[in-house]
């Protein structure tokens, strides 16, 4: 296995800084603690996560090669420090502003949703993931309207050496389709997890149904 250098966030600011990516002792992404009153998985069998599988997954994530001028990555819409989204009313693509506001990412893993996107379209977090940066106004690699296709993107990250290397060690090969790309980002997006709210704290020792010691009486009635 080989050691690289990639260009992925260390803070939670939307400026790349320069990383050593270890492959030989990836980041703990399959086994993070789940509270024990979460029973929801909706991680498909097929594609569980993997520390080095959500490794490439964030690394596609936070890199803005992924769009058709090398200036919008799926951070760009899912910003970390708006809880993996966006405060604005439409985010921004290469093309102007999306239709929707982009949905907060935190938790996917234990969602009841069995369809995504504002009209369901997609069946799948791995059919979800690539749509965007098919869009032409979101990451530009439509097919469409003068845009390069998502094959010109598979010949474009092919030729970076870091992720043959990557989808190498994830895939046992380095070829870069559509469906790994799609599967990579899932497993990310699946292992962003948060249980430090109020309402987690509250949980630990309380059923929903019953008050919780840290809430007030409005709080508990409104719950």
């Amino acid at each position: 296995m080989k050691t690289l250098i990639l260009l992925i966030p260390l803070t939670i600011s939307a400026l790349a800084q320069e990383k050593t990516l270890d492959l030989t002792r990836p980041e703990n992404y399959a086994n993070q603690p789940v509270p024990a009153y979460i029973t929801k998985d909706n991680t498909p069998a097929g594609n569980e996560i993997t520390d080095l599988g959500a490794t490439l997954g964030r690394v596609l994530f936070y890199d803005k090669r992924l769009s058709r001028n090398d200036t919008v990555s799926c951070s760009s819409c899912h910003n970390q420090q708006d809880g993996f989204g966006d405060t604005s009313t439409a985010s921004t693509g290469v093309a102007g502003t999306t239709g929707r506001h982009s949905m907060r990412l935190i938790n996917s893993r234990f969602s009841n949703e069995e369809k995504f996107f504002w009209d369901e379209r997609a069946a799948s977090v791995e059919d979800q993931a690539t749509q965007p940066i098919q869009d032409h106004v979101e990451m530009g690699f439509s097919g469409a309207d003068d845009d390069p296709s998502f094959s010109d993107l598979v010949v474009k990250l092919s030729a970076i050496e870091e992720y043959r290397v990557l989808f190498q060690g994830v895939f046992g090969d380095a070829t870069v389709t559509e469906e790994r790309v799609g599967k990579a980002l899932a497993q990310f997006v699946r292992s962003i997890q948060s249980f430090d709210s109020k309402y987690d704290e509250g949980r630990t020792d309380r059923n929903d149904d019953q008050d919780f010691l840290n809430f007030t009486a409005n709080e508990n009635a409104g719950k």
